[in-house]
């Protein structure tokens, strides 16, 4: 049986960061989200990597390993650096006071992924290119939320 490539088109999708801190992964449903998606070029997702815990006795032959707690995932942003969009304000002021933001990711076929973050490092740089380049590394809070497209779509 010969199966169809599954994807996500990447042109098209939104990325919309909340206005103001938000507490609960629940609580971005209801906050105004303002678009980040003009200004970014680039999106990876890093998920938590548990730590393992070594629980090993001096009888045993064998090193005895179990998993520890899993550290928080990270979500890095890369694109055109400006200064004035309200989305990367948002994440420049959530940098500021320390302060979670909720993120929600929406690809062109409308399956989405919604995540709580706080800023770990803004970047910015000029080259002779002429554009100015910026991004976010942004540690996620908990575990992203996935939902499918409405239709179960591709983005085709």
């Amino acid at each position: 049986m010969a199966g169809k490539a599954k994807f996500h088109l990447t042109a098209g999708t939104s990325i919309g960061v909340t206005e103001s801190t938000v507490a609960t992964i629940e609580a971005i449903a209801s906050a105004t989200l303002l678009e980040i998606g003009t200004t970014q070029k680039e999106i990876s997702y890093n998920g938590g990597q548990k730590q393992d815990v070594d629980v090993g006795v001096l009888l045993s032959e064998e090193e005895e390993m179990e998993n520890g707690l899993e550290s928080p995932g990270e979500l890095s942003l890369s694109g055109n650096w400006f200064p004035s969009d309200e989305g990367q304000a948002s994440l420049r002021a959530a940098d500021a006071d320390d302060s979670t933001r909720g993120l929600v990711l929406t690809f062109k076929s409308g399956a989405t992924a919604t995540m709580l973050v706080q800023v770990r490092q803004e970047t910015w740089g000029v080259q002779k290119s002429g554009v100015a380049t910026g991004g976010f590394t942004l540690r996620v809070k908990g575990k992203p939320v996935y939902a499918s497209a409405p239709s179960g779509g591709t983005g085709e």
